[in-house]
This record gives structure tokens, sequence and C-alpha cells, in this order.
């Protein structure tokens, strides 16, 4: 087979490029090459090794962040379902009893007969309230971040620190009374600027009209029914009448009306029962009784 010109000179270009090839192989140093990637691999296996090296340490300096701030989060959250939770307790005197209890924050509270006290299982929030029925002396914990308040009804509140104080409120009594014995409170009314009294005052609110008026009384007296005492000052006649009711858990019935301008002052300083007192307090009032079954009847 005959070559024509343009073949024989396309070989020969082929057979030159490659002679090029193999002269570029033989001048290529194979031992410099592999020790230059040997080199590269070196190097790259330290920076990985000092990477993991720097992470590893990394993650021992956070881990006791990383646990604290896990924890933290947990007590928060847990925190935030417990205050979505608070149960609401109530302790209830009964007729004839005087009950002493304390309050989460350690606070000191005596219920009067035919007394109730509402309060949170734990305080929470800037504020500590309780919901008072009836009366109550209380012995309150001071904590100046967190004042603590007896509400009465939606018109009354009694702001204290750490306080001794007294409460009357019975829903069929026509006023309220706070008397202080130590430290100081605030009390405020829908219908009047707060109002803060000073040790041995004693507020009085009248429901009916909202009138405020604020007296010096001795504080023993207030307090006596604590320590199973009863004294009457400056009461009528139906607030006598009712405080026996509570104390003795019995019913006074009268049809007659005894004037409420009248005002009685009367101390029993032992422990007296119903006959007697009633015996004592006719005299000085003027009325005469008869008891059926639980019901004492008054007639003038």
């Amino acid at each position: 087979m005959e070559l024509d010109r343009k073949d024989i000179k396309r070989y020969i270009l082929i057979a030159k490029a490659i002679d090029a090839d193999i002269c570029d192989y033989d001048n290529y140093d194979i031992e410099q090459a592999f020790a230059r990637n040997q080199k590269r691999i070196t190097a790259y296996s330290w920076k990985q090794k000092y990477l993991n090296n720097a992470l590893r340490i990394a993650a021992i300096l956070l881990l006791p962040f990383i646990l604290s701030t896990g924890f933290l989060s947990y007590l928060y959250i847990n925190r935030l379902q417990e205050d979505k939770y608070i149960s609401y307790l109530e302790v209830v005197s009964a007729p004839g009893i005087v009950t002493q209890m304390e309050l989460p924050d350690k606070s000191k509270v005596w219920l009067n007969a035919g007394s109730s006290l509402r309060y949170p299982s734990r305080f929470t929030g800037d504020e500590r309230t309780v919901y008072l029925s009836g009366e109550g002396y209380f012995e309150v914990q001071s904590d100046r971040l967190h004042p603590f308040y007896v509400s009465v009804n939606e018109k009354m509140k009694v702001k204290a620190h750490g306080t001794k104080f007294n409460v009357k409120a019975y829903a069929n009594d026509a006023n309220i009374t706070t008397t202080l014995t130590s430290g100081k409170v605030e009390v405020s009314t829908q219908s009047r600027p707060p109002q803060t009294l000073k040790p041995n005052e004693q507020l009085t609110y009248d429901k009916s009209t909202s009138d405020i008026e604020i007296s010096t009384v001795d504080t023993v007296d207030t307090n006596s029914w604590v320590k199973g005492k009863i004294i009457f000052t400056n009461a009528t006649a139906e607030e006598i009448f009712r405080t026996l009711e509570r104390r003795y858990d019995t019913v006074i019935d009268h049809s007659t009306d005894f004037s409420a301008s009248r005002r009685y002052t009367v101390k029993f300083l032992k422990d007296e029962n119903l006959d007697e007192m009633l015996n004592i307090l006719g005299d000085i009032i003027g009325f005469s009784y008869r008891q059926s079954g639980n019901k004492i009847i008054i007639t003038k």
C-alpha cells in the first residue's frame, strides 16, 4: 500500500509528539514529586489533628455551660408550668373555734370563729395576697420586695410589710375594722385615698356610707380573742349578739330593735359560759332571755 505525502507528513508529526512526551517524562523527578506530595499529606494530617484536638477541648470547656444552660432551662420551664397550675387553699375556722395557721412565707395567722382565709399554695410574682372573710390577726414576715395584702372584698385591701395587725370583716357586720399593733399598714378603698395607720390606731370603714374613721385604741383589747377572751369596746347590742353567736355556735333571736346609738364596753377576762355572759349583758343592756334548743330568744 502506497502512502501519499499527506499521510507521511501526519505520521512524522505524531512521532515527534511522542518523542517530546518521552523527553518530558525522562526530565520529571519522581522522587521529588513524591516527597512534595508526602509533605502536603503530612501538613494536612497535622492540621486535621490540631483541628480535632481543638474541637475536643472546646467541647470539654463548653460542656458545663451546656449542662448548666440546659438545667436552668429545665427549671425555668418547670417553674412556668408550676405557676400555671398554682392551687389555692382555704382554711375555715368553725364557730366556737380559734384557728392558728402558717402561710407559705412563714407569716402567722389566727382566724376567729366563723372566719375563713383563702391563699395560694405558694406566693409568686411581686405580691403576697390572701383573701379574708371574717376576722384574722396577722403576724407578717417582712419582705419589702413582696408586699403583703389582705383582700377583704373588691372594695378594700390592707397592705403590710413586717407588721402585726387585726382585720375584722364579717359579712353581716355593718363595719370593717383594721387595727395596727406594730409596724405599718396602708388601707385602700375605692372611694377614699389610701390611709396609713400607726401602732394602736384603728380604721373603721362604714359599708353603707363608705365613711372612714381613725381612732386610737388599746390593741390588747382588740386582739384579746386570739387568747380566748371576749372584750367588747364601744359595741352595739347587735354587734355583741353576733359575736356571741360565732363564739358559742348558737343563734340569738331578738324581735326587739336595740338602739344602734347606744354603745357598750364590757370585758370578760375569764372563760365564762354563755349563760353567765347573757346574765351580765342582760343587766347592762336591759333584756331577758330563754333558751330553746340551740337558739337563744331575747326579749326586752
